[in-house]
């Protein structure tokens, strides 16, 4: 069990990694939660007076409609779900899925990480519950990293390049053919730091993976050793 209890001990520089995979592993979770919420997917500017700006998420829009009440000019913020009357495009319908996948599947892989690195800390002589955990935890980071990356740099690459097939509903107080600037916004910076903290911690999961030998593997190696040393 010499090879296990190597990547077991507390303060060593495999549970510093362990920990610091771990720890990714969460803020990329908190990150693709934010995602989710988030309503600056596109940031468009309008060529009009009642809505000069707009922000779309993936679920809800949110801009600031300029009402006249009494001859006094107020700006009022409003949300509004995307909803069967929108012509949602290709982007935004599968960036709903693959950002949906990715925070149902990210959260397994934190269940499989913790309870490795937790053994880990006691010192759990496991190495295939070890191995069974990290395969498991970077599996479903790979796969979580790959969607997030996925979604955002499709939405992005389409609004940029004007290629996007998204449409107000009819009675809508703008139309897309009123749309003179569009932002970037974080969506893209965000996403992209956080597939890279999923990718991060799925590459230290899998060498962790592929450090730590078979149960079968070090039984042999220990026996063999044994009669070495009764020789």
């Amino acid at each position: 069990m010499d090879c296990c209890l190597v990547f077991s001990q507390p303060g060593s520089v495999y549970l510093f990694c362990k920990r610091l995979a771990l720890i990714l592993s969460y803020l990329f979770w908190a990150l693709s939660l934010g995602l989710a919420k988030s309503t600056s997917w596109r940031v468009w500017e309008f060529d009009s007076n009642i809505i000069p700006i707009m922000f779309i998420g993936l679920w809800e829009t949110f801009y600031f409609q300029t009402l006249n009440v009494s001859g006094y000019t107020v700006s009022v913020s409003t949300y509004t779900m995307i909803n069967e009357s929108w012509v949602t495009p290709d982007e935004i319908y599968y960036a709903q899925n693959l950002v949906l996948l990715s925070n149902f599947v990210t959260p397994v892989a934190l269940v499989f990480a913790s309870l490795a690195v937790w053994a880990s800390w006691v010192k759990a002589p496991y190495p295939d519950f070890f191995r069974l955990c990290y395969n498991i935890a970077a599996s479903h980071l790979f796969f979580s990293c790959f969607c997030i990356a996925l979604a955002v740099s499709w939405n992005f690459a389409v609004d940029i390049y004007g290629q996007t097939t998204l449409e107000f509903p009819p009675n809508f107080l703008v139309r897309k053919e009123m749309v003179n600037t569009k932002r970037i916004s974080y969506v893209l910076p965000l996403g992209v730091t956080a597939a890279c903290l999923s990718l991060i911690s799925a590459v230290i999961f899998s060498v962790d993976r592929c450090s730590i030998k078979p149960l079968r593997e070090m039984k042999v190696r220990a026996i063999a050793k044994y009669f070495k040393a009764e020789v």
